[in-house]
């Protein structure tokens, strides 16, 4: 598979995704009400074909159709997502998802994950918010005054990176650009110089709800990450977060990225080992040039 078409599989991997999920509080064996906002950036539609929790017997897609004394509540298989839209499940709107059943109780302040399945196959594992009033909340959060939200990754965006690997042979390129009127923030790297060809794609964007950047990771070779990004005073902190192998090990890792001048930032990446950190590896990246278009 050339470099290219990796990059467009990679892309397609993570062109559909769910922001900025709430989810009622309730009491055990209760009913609660999701809502969420899914983006669609694929050329074509795709369909919201169910979610899983642990916390509940299951999730259903409601719609409430007709008026009146006719007016009822249907059960829908599925929700469109139409190619290049945003989908917006809000409360007091027609649709919402129910939690029917709750296995325990949903309590505001804490969060759940939730596994949000597609019709092309993908996912998305999110850890949904629990409030107490999902309208409060939802209006709360569009009435918030909004920092710059990707402020503190505003030096990366628009240019290339490289920096070499401890081993003196593996340089790895980060090539950083803003999309949808910078209100996401895309990174395509590849790793030059390896036995196997590697390369991979993460998206980073701005959690309302949650009030943090968060960002997933695709790599070439079927591993995939997750987690946020926190703004220091010289850089990001990425706290620790759960790579997953494409055999399924999971390594839980964490990370700092710290400025060096106008056109550098180093990298420390850790692994978890018992109660304690080891480093993997230490890299200074060095800006190299624009982003290609």
């Amino acid at each position: 598979m050339s470099l290219l078409a990796a990059l467009m599989m990679l892309s397609s991997m993570t062109a559909v995704a769910v922001i900025d999920p709430v989810v009622e509080a309730g009491p055990d064996g209760a009913n609660a009400a999701l809502y969420f906002v899914i983006r669609n950036s694929s050329g074509t539609e795709d369909r919201l074909v169910g979610v899983t929790c642990d916390c509940a017997e299951r999730i259903e897609i409601h719609n409430m159709v007709g008026a009146g004394s006719g007016r009822r509540m249907d059960v829908e298989p599925s929700l469109a997502m139409p190619p290049s839209r945003l989908v917006e499940i809000a409360p007091g709107g027609s649709r919402h998802l129910m939690l029917i059943g709750l296995r325990r109780p949903l309590v505001a302040g804490q969060s759940v994950s939730m596994t949000f399945r597609f019709a092309s196959g993908g996912g998305d594992t999110r850890d949904v918010p629990v409030v107490a009033d999902s309208r409060a909340a939802w209006a709360s959060a569009l009435a918030r005054p909004r920092p710059p939200r990707l402020a503190a990754m505003a030096f990366l965006a628009g240019s290339c990176w490289r920096g070499t690997f401890p081993d003196g042979r593996r340089t790895d390129t980060h090539c950083f650009s803003p999309i949808y009127g910078g209100n996401f923030l895309q990174d395509r790297h590849v790793v030059e110089g390896a036995p196997t060809p590697y390369s991979g794609y993460s998206l980073y964007h701005y959690d309302v709800m949650g009030r943090s950047i968060v960002y997933r990771y695709r790599a070439s070779d079927g591993s995939v990450s997750g987690g946020v990004a926190r703004p220091t005073a010289d850089g990001l902190s990425f706290p620790a977060e759960t790579h997953r192998a494409p055999d399924g090990r999971r390594t839980t890792i964490r990370s700092s990225w710290t400025r060096d001048g106008a056109d550098a930032y180093v990298v420390l990446s850790e692994a978890r080992r018992g109660a304690g950190w080891r480093e993997l590896w230490r890299m200074r990246l060095v800006r190299v040039g624009p982003t290609p278009l």
